[in-house]
C-alpha cells in the first residue's frame, strides 16, 4: 500500500525512514498518519509448549501390632519385660512403624508405622514381642507423555502390592517434547502406594515447549539455496529487485503462504508489487501495484470482514502521490477471506497497456483479480513488503517460486538491490535468454523476528 518514487521522496507515512535515504525510489505510506512502515514493534516470541505436573498419592497405613504374649518366655522385638514372680505382666514393646514421610515431586504421602503394646503371658519371667510394622507395596509407574501437538495423558495409576511387601518408589511420566505451539504434554500420573506404608510416588515431569510452529510455519524457515549476494541493506522487512531505466518488468509472478494470525490491533500489510521508475512515468505519477493480504482493515474498497475476524486479500492499485482522475487514492478489485496456512498465488501481468492481476486461494480455489491500464507507463521495481501501522507479524512472511520477466534480455538486472536487515534472500537466477529472472525464496522478517 505505498505509493513511491525518488525523485519527489514524498512520504506520506513513515516508510522504513525512507530506506536509508531516498538515494533510490522510496515508498510513501497511503494509510494516513501513524504508520510504523517498516521495521514495527517487535511481535510476540515462540509458542511454548506446558506440561502438567501430576502428583502421586502415597500408600498411608498404620501396621497392625503383635499379639499379646501368652507365658513362657518368648522374646519382644519391641523390648523387654521384667518379669516379678510367676506370674508377672510383661510389657510388650513399642515399635516404631517403618512407614515414614517422603517428598517427591508427584506428591506428598505420608506412611505410618504400626503401633502396639504386647501384653506378658501369666508365666513367670515371661515377655512380650512388640508389633512390628508392614511395609506397602510396590508403586505404579506413571504413563508416558506424548511427543508435541495435543496434551499427552498420563499412564493409569498402579495399584500397591501386597502389605507385606516394601513398595519402591513410582515414576513419574517421562517429559514431553513440544513441537507445534499448542501445550505440551501432560506429566503422567504418579503411582499410589501400597496398602502399608508405601513410599511415595514421583509425579510426571513438566512437557518441555518445542520452537514455534503451525501446521505450515516453523521457525525459524528452513533456507532454501544460497544466499543472494550484494544489494544494500536497510530496514526490516523489504526486498527489492529493479530493472534499468531503459528496460521494464512485464510479470511478475509468485507464491506466499498465509502466516498466523497477529494480535488484534492495527493494521498490517504484506504484499508483492510493482512500481514505476522509467519511461512515461508522468501524467499518472507514482503509484504501485498491488496484490495485499490485508490484517485489520484498510482504504481498499469492497466489503471487507469485521476487523481481525480473518486475514483478507484483494489485487490493487494505490496512489497518494499523483492527481489523475482514476489514478488517485485507493482502488482495487473484489476482497476475499483467506486461512492461515493457505497458500495464495499472485500473478501481475501486462497485457497491452492494462495490468491484469490474479489472486488465486490454491485450497479453495477461489480467485479475485483487477485490472487497470496504466497507459504505458513503465514498471521497474519489484518489491516484497511487509507494511506496518501498529500491528507486526508474529512470524516471518514467505515468497517461494517467484519469477519476474521483463521487457528485454539483460542479466544484470536479475540481482537484489535491497533488503532488510535480517531478510534472506536465495540467489536470483538468470534465464537463458535474460528475460526471466527467478528467486526460489525471499524470507522477510520484521523486527524482532529471528
Amino acid at each position: 500500500m505505498l505509493p513511491f518514487h525518488g525523485s519527489a521522496c514524498a512520504i506520506v507515512a513513515v516508510w522504513m525512514a525512507c530506506l536509508g535515504g531516498c538515494s533510490e525510489n522510496t515508498p510513501a505510506a497511503q494509510h494516513g498518519s501513524g504508520g510504523n512502515g517498516f521495521g514495527g514493534a517487535s511481535p510476540t516470541g515462540n509458542f511454548v509448549g506446558t506440561g502438567g505436573a501430576t502428583t502421586g498419592e502415597g500408600g498411608k497405613t498404620a501396621g497392625t501390632g503383635g499379639s499379646p504374649g501368652s507365658g513362657g518366655t518368648p522374646s519382644g522385638a519391641g523390648g523387654a519385660a521384667t518379669a516379678t514372680g510367676g506370674n508377672s505382666t510383661a510389657t510388650g514393646g513399642i515399635a516404631a512403624g517403618s512407614g515414614g514421610r517422603t517428598t517427591d515431586t508427584g506428591g506428598i504421602s505420608a506412611g505410618t508405622g504400626g503401633r502396639t503394646t504386647g501384653t506378658g503371658g501369666g508365666g513367670a519371667g515371661g515377655t512380650s514381642a512388640g508389633g512390628s510394622t508392614t511395609s506397602g507395596g510396590a508403586t505404579g509407574s506413571g504413563g508416558t507423555v506424548s511427543m508435541g501437538g495435543s496434551s499427552g495423558t498420563g499412564g493409569r495409576t498402579g495399584t500397591g502390592g501386597g502389605p507385606e511387601t516394601g513398595g519402591a518408589t513410582g515414576r513419574g511420566g517421562a517429559t514431553g517434547s513440544g513441537g507445534i505451539p499448542t501445550t505440551g504434554g501432560a506429566g503422567g500420573l504418579a503411582g499410589r502406594g501400597g496398602s502399608t506404608g508405601g513410599s511415595s510416588a514421583t509425579g510426571g515431569a513438566k512437557g518441555t515447549g518445542g520452537s514455534t510452529s503451525t501446521n505450515c510455519y516453523t521457525a525459524p524457515a528452513t533456507q532454501v539455496g544460497t544466499p543472494a549476494p550484494g544489494g544494500r541493506v536497510s530496514g526490516y522487512g523489504s526486498v527489492l529487485i529493479a530493472a534499468n531505466a531503459n528496460n521494464q518488468i512485464v510479470r511478475l509472478q509468485t507464491t506466499m503462504v498465509v502466516p498466523p494470525e497477529p494480535p488484534p490491533s492495527g493494521t498490517l500489510f504484506l504484499w508483492p508489487g510493482l512500481d514505476p521508475d522509467g519511461a512515461n512515468f508522468n501524467p499518472i505519477n507514482n503509484g504501485v501495484l498491488q496484490p495485499v493480504l490485508t490484517w485489520g482493515s484498510s482504504c481498499a474498497p469492497g466489503t471487507q470482514p469485521r476487523a481481525y475476524s480473518t486475514w483478507w486479500i484483494s489485487a490493487q492499485y494505490v496512489n497518494t502521490n499523483g492527481n489523475v482522475s482514476g489514478y488517485t487514492g485507493c482502488n482495487g478489485g473484489s476482497i476475499m477471506s483467506v486461512n492461515v496456512c493457505d497458500t495464495l498465488d499472485m500473478d501481475i501481468q501486462l497485457s497491452g497497456t492494462v495490468w491484469i492481476q490474479t489472486v488465486t486461494d490454491i485450497q479453495t480455489n477461489r480467485t479475485v483479480t483487477y485490472s487497470i491500464d496504466m497507459q504505458n507507463q513503465a514498471q521497474n521495481l519489484a518489491y516484497f513488503v511487509i507494511e506496518e501501522y501498529s500491528s507486526a507479524p508474529v512470524s516471518e512472511v514467505i515468497f517461494t517460486d517467484t519469477t519476474i520477466t521483463f521487457a528485454s534480455s539483460d542479466a544484470a538486472d536479475c540481482k537484489v538491490n535491497m533488503r532488510g536487515q535480517n531478510d534472506y534472500v536465495s540467489t536470483p537466477v538468470a534465464s537463458s535468454d535474460g528475460l526471466a529472472c527467478s528467486i526460489s525464496q525471499i524470507i522477510l522478517r520484521a523486527q524482532g523476528i529471528q
